[in-house]
Order: C-alpha cells, then structure tokens, then sequence
C-alpha cells in the first residue's frame, strides 16, 4: 500500500521506489491463526483465499490450508440441544436411537456423528453449530464496510464482485435445505440417458432434517484416502473420480466444488464413485460450459491467440484493460509451456499464472469460473495422490469433446 512501520512510526514510501515483497509462510501462518480466532467467517474467507495463490502467493496459500481442517469441536450434549431445538423433543426421542460421541469431522460451520435410528438404520447426522448463521450474517456486514472503501483504492483486485460471490455462496451453505436440493439434483442429472459416469450420492431423511440439521445415510466403499497409492484399485478410483468430476463441470453444468479426498469415496466391488457434503457446488449455464470449453481446447491445441481471446471472453474487462497487453503475456505463458512440453506442465501451476495475468490486467474472473477451476484443481490432486501418470487433460479430452458436442446439440435434453 506503501506505507512502511517501524520504530519511527508509519512512514510514506512511493509505491515506485519501493520494492514489493511478497507475502511469505510467517505471515500465512499467521492469518491462518488470526482467521480462526475470528470465527466462521473469517475461516471460509481463509478458505477462499487459500486457493487463490495468485492473490495471496504460494506460500500464504499453503499455509491457509490448515483452515480445512483443525476446526474446534462442540460437545455432544449441544449437539443433542441442538437437534431438540430443530426437530422437537418428540421426533429426537422417537426416531434417533443412539449418537456417537466423536464426531467424524467438524468444520467452520458444521459438525458430523454417526448415529443409528430405532429402526436400526446407520445414518451421519450434520448439524450446525449454535450461534453460526447469526455471526456469519453480523462478520457480512462488518466485511462490506471494509471492503467498499477498499474497492476504491485498489479497483484491480476487484474486490466488489470477489465479495459479493463470497457472501452468497456463504448464505447457500448455511442452510442445510440447499445441500438436499443440491443431492436431488446431483442424481437427476447421472440419471440421464448416455452418462458416462457411475456416482451414487447419500440418501437423505427429510423429516428429519431442517435448514441447520441434516440425517444422511452413510457412504458405501471407502474414502479414496485410504486407497493404496499406486494399486489397480487406486488407478481406477483416479481415473473415474477425475472423470465423474469433468462430466459434472462440462456436461451437466451443475458441480461438487469441494471433492477432496475425504469427500470421494470408491465402491470398488461396484466399480462406483460416492460423493458426499454436497453444501458447496458450483453452478454454470450453457454459454458459461461453451466459453470454458473453448478456453480448455485452445489450451489442449495449444492456440496462443485463442487461448488470449476464448479468457478474455470469460472475464469481464476494466476501464484501464489493454487487450494487447494481455495477449502478449498470455502468449509468453504459452511459449514457456510450449518449451517446457505440455505432459511436464503442473496445471495449478498454469492455472495460477494464467489467473494473475487476468487480475494484472484487470479483468474480472466470476466466482463461478474461479469454482470451476478450484474443483478442476483439487481433483486432479487427489488423482495424482493415487496415480501419479494420470493426466487431467489427457482425461479431460473425451469429456470436453463430448460437452461441445452436447452445447450444440438440438437433442441434448433428451440425453
């Protein structure tokens, strides 16, 4: 911002003369710590920032991933008000036999225990934690008086549209009837005619759920974690997760936006994928798959000029955008990947790089996109955790060749 503070105080420096420093690990720890003190809020916008590295810098990227996990637990005996609260004393007593005491997991804003219902069923009961939605609505507020004077000095972050994206995918989590819909969708869209994928998703209870309590049933196979690197049954997971998550961007429109490996699951006798906290997904239209598929393909082609044009069709360009300017960086990217060889290229790398021009040049990249290619990215991790030769664009190819088929298809509904 070019101030500088120190013993003597705050000083001005000119922006010019001063040499930039990129924010480094101490500091990322430290936000980390400092998000977590904050709250639920403060934690998801952590989060957010932890995938964007061409924001924040690797390294205060990767230290903000801690915010995924390590997230305080709450008691049993609150969860247990908590149900009462939602569903009636009544209905707890009368349908939930037992609950686990550990919890399977515990995020910003939820919580997960095992449970069994009188009639013997095995189910997973989420539940949000007290106070959550009322302080994630107040942290809002506070965050748009920051972020509004904020905009105006640094109108190339785009902080406007990057916190009102925030705030409404925010305001879907918190409500536990969004993440059913989200379900029911999920499996009326592998439902159609000539999927290429085999998912099945959680059923879920809907008398006994609320908009801050929700009872699934329990994912069959196991979390692709727990797979052996390397193994034929890793590879197969690998290559069907990679492939159920690129169906879901570029065929349906309609994604998982979070499917780390402890969302994934693996029925291996059936050959399947399971996904599971259905609460973040990413949603794109018609023109959205048909934009994003011609910025894949130029890239796979390797078309310098298409790949400038199809992302700058994607964003939406500033008052001081130069479009020259922003094709010659676009195709120095691309001459560096030319030389390096396309199979040796790391794609969130690419990814990465390709976003800081976009936000150098001052073109805004909507949440959806940037969700879009979060999900891309953390499934090709998760791939590569279990076969290291998998490649996402190899995978990709079919897929993306099929969904430009589908955009322009006067039948596509019928499939």
């Amino acid at each position: 911002m070019g101030f500088e503070c120190g013993k003597r105080g705050v000083l001005w420096i000119a922006p010019k003369s001063a040499k930039k420093v990129e924010f480094d690990s101490v500091f990322g720890k430290n936000l980390a710590r400092t998000f977590q003190e904050m709250g639920p809020t403060f934690i998801k916008l952590g989060q957010v920032l932890a995938t964007r590295p061409d924001i924040v810098g690797e390294g205060v990227a990767k230290e903000l991933e801690v915010l995924y996990s390590g997230v305080r637990t709450i008691s049993l005996k609150e969860v247990k008000k908590i149900l009462v609260r939602e569903l009636g004393k009544k209905k707890v007593n009368g349908e939930i036999l037992s609950i686990e005491e550990t919890p399977l997991g515990s995020a910003s804003i939820g919580q997960c225990h095992r449970a069994t219902l009188k009639d013997g069923s095995s189910v997973v009961i989420k539940i949000q934690k007290p106070g959550v939605s009322d302080l994630i609505r107040l942290d809002l507020k506070l965050l748009e008086w920051f972020v509004k004077p904020a905009a105006a000095a640094f109108p190339k972050l785009g902080l406007n549209e990057m916190y009102q994206d925030f705030k409404e995918s925010t305001f879907r989590e918190i409500d536990y009837r969004q993440e059913a819909k989200n379900i029911d969708q999920f499996k009326k869209n592998f439902r159609r005619v000539l999927t290429g994928s085999n998912v099945v998703f959680p059923k879920y209870y809907p008398k006994l759920s609320t908009s801050k309590v929700i009872v699934l049933e329990p994912m069959r196979g196991k979390p692709i974690s727990d797979l052996e690197k390397g193994t034929r049954s890793a590879k197969q997971a690998a290559f069907k997760g990679l492939s159920a998550v690129l169906e879901q961007i570029f065929e349906h429109g309609f994604f998982h936006a979070d499917p780390h490996s402890a969302n994934v699951f693996f029925v291996e006798e059936e050959g399947r994928m399971g996904f599971i906290d259905m609460g973040l997904v990413g949603q794109l239209e018609e023109k959205d798959k048909r934009l994003f598929l011609k910025v894949l393909m130029s890239i796979i082609k390797r078309d310098r000029k298409l790949v400038a044009q199809s992302l700058f069709q994607l964003g939406t360009p500033g008052k001081a955008t130069k479009y020259d300017k922003f094709e010659k960086e676009i195709e120095a990217l691309l001459e560096q990947v030319k030389s390096e060889g396309l199979e040796n290229v790391k794609l969130d790398q690419m990814v990465t790089k390709l976003m800081a021009i976009a936000r150098r040049n001052q073109i805004y990249i909507p949440n959806r996109y940037v969700m879009m290619i979060r999900s891309c990215l953390i499934i090709e991790g998760v791939a590569k955790s279990l076969d290291p030769d998998v490649s996402v664009l190899k995978v990709a190819v079919p897929v993306v060749a099929k969904g430009l088929l589908k955009s322009y298809n006067p039948l596509k509904k019928l499939m």
